[in-house]
């Protein structure tokens, strides 16, 4: 399935055989600290929060946006992976805790290629 939106996503893992956690991570864009004199800085994320949340608990992006306002941390990039469960059964929290870590750790590296990125707006990001 073509995923376009974040609509389409919280479709395509409602589909799945198995449930789906959903791993969300927020993050700040930030200019890289050494660019060479004269040059554009490239831009990094840093993560400022994360969250897992089973499909059934998300209906909209405007909602998710609404429930990070409330943590009162600036985001500008939210970041989605999938975490799968087994044998009809979510992951536990001591495998969706490991997962969440993982993913923060390849945003900081910039290995981003299995996650999907949305702007503020809801937009689909494309990121090299």
């Amino acid at each position: 399935m073509l995923i376009n939106s974040f609509e389409d996503l919280l479709l395509a893992a409602a589909m799945q055989t198995v449930p789906q956690r959903l791993l969300i991570a927020f993050a700040q864009a930030e200019a890289e600290p050494d660019a060479a004199p004269g040059a554009t800085p490239r831009t990094t994320l840093v993560p400022v929060m994360c969250v897992d949340k089973q499909v059934g608990e998300l209906d909209t992006f405007a909602h998710l946006v609404e429930e990070s306002q409330a943590m009162g941390q600036r985001w500008d990039v939210m970041l989605i992976s999938t975490l799968s469960g087994q044998d009809g059964v979510l992951p536990d929290p001591q495998r969706t805790e490991a997962a969440l870590n993982l993913m923060l750790g390849q945003i900081q590296q910039g290995q981003m290629e299995r996650m999907l990125a949305f702007d503020r707006s809801g937009d689909l990001l494309q990121y090299h």
